[in-house]
């Protein structure tokens, strides 16, 4: 069952979750160039970017790939968050075009964008706490089987895939699992 969806939403990424993605001390405030690299890729993805976001309530299939993170009785829920691939394709052309700042900042930023899809669908779902493959003792292996669970389940909004190794292209993007009204 959907439970929620959003297809290319605005996202305002707060300043705080954009440094910590970047590595940046929180008070430490932007200036010169670093000023300029921020605002540029905060200006870009809002002019570019194609994010997205689908949750759904878990089946038994998602269940059983979950690790054993939730007791049986625990109803589970499932959020897919993507940056789209506008953002890492014009990141790997700022790269190639050695504009290593900019290619760095919009990375961050995307990765920032995932954050704040999945934690505000967490929150608007009533819990506070998520797992996600790659976390402590559930490998980013679980992407595959995870992934095609979910796609069995609802069409998702975007383009979606996993390597070889476990890892999501677009690579800005994150499948999270959480009890459903566990207060």
């Amino acid at each position: 069952m959907l439970l929620r969806e959003q297809i290319h939403p605005s996202i305002e990424v707060d300043e705080r979750t954009f440094k910590r993605f970047l590595r940046f001390p929180p008070a430490r405030p932007f200036e010169g160039a670093m000023a300029e690299a921020a605002a540029w890729a905060r200006d870009w993805f809002a002019q570019n970017g194609k994010p997205w976001m689908v949750a759904l309530q878990a089946d038994e299939s998602i269940r059983r790939l979950t690790a054993n993170r939730w007791s049986p009785e625990t109803e589970l829920g499932v959020i897919v968050s993507s940056a789209g691939p506008e953002a890492e394709a014009h990141a790997g052309a700022c790269f190639e075009a050695d504009e290593p700042d900019r290619y760095y900042f919009l990375e961050c930023y995307a990765a920032a964008v995932v954050d704040e899809l999945l934690v505000r669908t967490r929150n608007e779902l009533g819990e506070s706490r998520h797992y996600s493959p790659g976390y402590p003792e559930w490998g980013i292996e679980a992407n595959p089987p995870l992934l095609a669970a979910i796609k069995s389940l609802v069409s998702l909004p975007g383009p979606m895939r996993t390597l070889d190794s476990g890892m999501l292209v677009p690579k800005k993007s994150q499948i999270a699992v959480f009890a459903l009204n566990s207060s």
